[in-house]
């Protein structure tokens, strides 16, 4: 496998789900190396000069990893568009932050705008002029090495919200200098994974994908129990 195939985790007849790794933006754009530009050159048929159709069903921030689902054709495209806006889909992510959160399980919830050259999410504890809310839920899974491994479930999905709400929150995802973190793990690379994403195909099965942690992931040398002082 070449350095810059894309993994597979589980495919149909008219949609794949890969694992994105963190570091390449999902949509195409120019010449950089993008989701969207890998999928293009990987599924090409041998011979052919036609670009293959890829169909970007959501979106993970740049500098995220995880389950990525894409189409193979614009109806399969339409159909799993509307699943996610119907909210039919479930999505799971992992994040590693430098600070606990509040509790060890619970919900965030807070009003978000984009800052002036729309780059970054603001958040507010109260509605503001253009602001939506954002609610997501959360719960501690483990600490090791002076950082806290939570599961993140949005209720939302909102524009970086997971990034933004957990370092309103005080607890940034580590190597998100963006939003506070003071920790570097690569460039363009922060410890925010999308786990799990669960969603029904066009033919109506429901399917849960699950996706390994990249290299890219701090894993532990010491890990503590939850309830563990």
């Amino acid at each position: 496998m070449s350095e810059k195939e894309l993994i597979t985790l589980q495919e149909g007849p008219r949609w794949v789900v890969i694992n994105k790794p963190a570091g390449i933006a999902t949509e195409k754009n120019f010449d950089n190396d993008t989701v969207e530009a890998r999928a293009q050159e990987q599924w090409k048929r041998p011979g052919s000069k036609k670009s293959p159709y890829v169909g970007i069903v959501h979106r993970l921030d740049r500098p995220v990893s995880g389950a990525l689902l894409l189409a193979r054709n614009k109806s399969t495209l339409v159909s799993l568009n509307q699943a996610f806006a119907d909210k039919k889909t479930e999505k799971t992510y992992w994040a590693l932050t430098e600070n606990p959160l509040p509790k060890e399980s619970g919900t965030l919830k807070d009003y978000l705008t984009r800052d002036k050259f729309g780059r970054k999410a603001v958040a507010s504890k109260r509605l503001v002029s253009g602001a939506k809310e954002a609610v997501l839920d959360y719960r501690l899974l483990a600490e090791y090495d002076g950082l806290y491994h939570y599961e993140i479930m949005p209720i939302t999905g909102r524009f970086h919200q997971i990034r933004i709400q957990l370092a309103t929150a005080g607890a940034p995802v580590v190597g998100d200098a963006t939003y506070g973190s003071l920790r570097i793990v690569a460039p363009y690379v922060i410890q925010l994974h999308a786990r799990r994403l669960a969603f029904p195909t066009p033919e109506g099965e429901i399917v849960s994908v699950d996706a390994d942690v990249p290299d890219t992931w701090i894993h532990p040398t010491t890990t503590l129990p939850v309830n563990q002082s």
